[in-house]
């Protein structure tokens, strides 16, 4: 019990059960009208598809942020392993449905791909390749890479929840460049969170012990 206290307790610990609160939350809001089959006339002929991507965000949001919290107490690897397997199959098919959901001629936009389209296939196609770089980089026993890669992914996965939340917002049009701020919804958090990640990279060197002063 003591170990989860620590890790709760630190900054990462406490900014993941916020990630964890805010994910029921959203899910709530966005997943719960599909999965309840509640809203299957706003979803007039792809309905399926979208019912598979809401099990497959569900699946990567949830494992994500589980698998986070594992990889932070770091006595629990096996676990850890099934959990993270579990997350990139549900991720893989959640993103592959979005792609699959915006290519779909019943969808609003449809074949036309609008701006809306067009970013969340490219960020479908961004989680893609940063899970598959992960996974990888586990392969090869790269785990400071790995760890990079899914905090990367899990950014990403978030990055979904805000991309719908924003196409959500009756007068985008006349904010800005309009849906400009899809494209930001998703761009601006990797910004920040490849900030954060680097950071410790330019941090001063310090000197070697033999070359202080005595």
């Amino acid at each position: 019990m003591a170990t989860k206290a620590a890790v709760w307790g630190t900054r990462n610990g406490l900014l993941l059960a916020a990630a964890l609160v805010s994910s029921a939350v959203a899910w709530w809001m966005i997943a719960w009208p599909i999965a309840s089959l509640s809203n299957v006339a706003d979803h007039r002929g792809h309905f399926a598809l979208t019912f598979a991507h809401m099990l497959g965000g569900t699946g990567m949001m949830f494992l994500g942020g589980l698998n986070l919290y594992l990889a932070a107490r770091k006595d629990r690897y096996p676990l850890h392993r099934r959990v993270g397997q579990s997350y990139l199959g549900f991720g893989a098919f959640g993103a592959i449905m979005a792609i699959a959901i915006n290519f779909s001629s019943a969808h609003k936009g449809g074949l036309a791909m609008t701006n809306v389209n067009i970013s969340t296939t490219v960020l479908g196609l961004a989680w893609l390749a940063f899970a598959a770089l992960g996974w990888r980089a586990a392969l090869n026993k790269r785990f400071d890479s790995h760890a990079h890669w899914m905090v990367r992914s899990y950014v990403l996965v978030w990055s979904f929840v805000s991309c719908r939340i924003v196409s959500r917002i009756s007068n985008i049009d006349d904010m800005g460049n309009g849906e400009a701020f899809i494209w930001l919804s998703w761009i601006a958090p990797l910004l920040v969170c490849e900030m954060a990640l680097q950071w410790p990279q330019g941090a001063r060197k310090s000197r070697p012990t033999s070359d202080r002063p005595g």
